[in-house]
């Protein structure tokens, strides 16, 4: 790996950027951070390992808030789509949710959509010829309240509660809350209040909203700022996969190398982020723009609540619900129905 490759990741200590050291320790650090890194940066491959005619002259990668897109972060500040096809373009969007990501894959102006299970599932069920092309993760995701008078699900009658969208997977999540509580997963519905999770967590502490139900870090940051939970997806759920990327099944026909590229790249970024998180952390902090330290994103993504990994989880349990209470038109006949080869050997659920 060439110097390129090392500048990207920062010496840190703490969380926050260090003085000048000796040279004898730069070259330490350097090393190990490019040791690290050899697996995704090197794994890229050159233009001699991938032909460009494997890949699209320019690609739309689009995604939405939250420590859960962190394998696709490090995709984007590392650029090892660009390092593995020279010459392709790359465009990433940070997009509100997954209802204008959805719409931009069927007008074609998207070509990797990151989104919750839900959004997936119902694209999928509506006819959107598409698939998962790579799972990002798993997620416990909790129902959030700051008002102490809110403690169940039975105090949330008649207030308000922000989810990304009312076929969001936490807006799943709180119609199966409501089922096993109210016995009636719909009594919530005329609740629902659609909000990005920056601005849930804003409206919530400010008092704009009852509850929030939102996903990492939000659920965390609302934690520490004097929220509590009130419910936990995984509590009704099982462990369940959180955020996948999707693309069409023309896309992964037309581009099958480069599709099965990306996975691999996503593959070893979740593996970076488990087996290397202070690497991972100096990466996320060098491409956020708030002030969020590397110390702070070390703490997030080593979290037990959430762990990265391509093995698609739950999709059938989450599928055969939403099919129950009306979301969904159909279900699929297996987990394999709703991913693409990559995914196969991964014993999805």
């Amino acid at each position: 790996m060439g110097n390129e490759d090392v500048d990207v990741i920062p010496d840190y200590e703490g969380g926050k950027p260090m003085g000048l050291r000796t040279n004898l320790v730069r070259l330490a650090v350097a090393a190990t951070a490019a040791t690290a890194l050899a697996t995704v940066a090197g794994a890229a491959g050159t233009a001699q390992g991938a032909p460009r005619a494997a890949a699209p002259d320019k690609i739309t990668i689009a995604y939405q808030f939250g420590i859960g897109y962190a394998p696709l972060l490090i995709i984007k500040q590392q650029r090892l789509l660009e390092k593995a096809y020279p010459g392709l373009k790359v465009d990433w969007r940070q997009l509100a949710s997954g209802t204008p990501i959805t719409d931009g894959m069927i007008k074609g102006d998207i070509q990797i959509g990151a989104m919750g299970t839900g959004p997936m599932l119902v694209g999928w069920a509506r006819g959107i010829n598409w698939k998962v092309i790579a799972p990002l993760n798993e997620s416990d995701l909790w129902l959030m309240a700051k008002d102490r008078s809110i403690r169940t699900i039975e105090d949330l009658r008649g207030k308000r509660i922000a989810t990304p969208t009312a076929t969001s997977i936490q807006a799943v999540a709180l119609r199966k809350m409501a089922q096993v509580k109210l016995g009636n997963a719909r009594a919530l519905d005329s609740s629902l209040i659609s909000m990005d999770h920056p601005d849930g967590m804003q409206a919530l502490l400010s008092g704009q909203i009852d509850a929030h139900f939102t996903s990492p870090p939000y659920q965390w940051q609302e934690l520490g700022r004097g929220a509590h939970i009130v419910g936990r997806s995984y509590g009704y759920f099982g462990a369940h996969t959180f955020l996948v990327t999707v693309v069409t099944q023309k896309f992964y026909d037309e581009y099958t190398a480069f599709s099965n590229r990306f996975y691999k790249l996503v593959k070893q970024s979740a593996d970076l982020l488990n087996k290397r998180p202070k690497v991972a952390a100096a990466i996320l902090a060098r491409e956020d723009t708030s002030d969020t330290t590397a110390a702070q994103f070390k703490a997030w993504i080593t979290k037990k609540s959430l762990t990265y990994t391509t093995r698609p989880r739950g999709l059938m349990r989450t599928a055969g619900f939403m099919n129950k209470i009306g979301l969904l038109g159909k279900v699929p006949g297996s987990w394999r129905d709703l991913v693409f080869p990559p995914v196969y050997p991964t014993r999805g659920s």
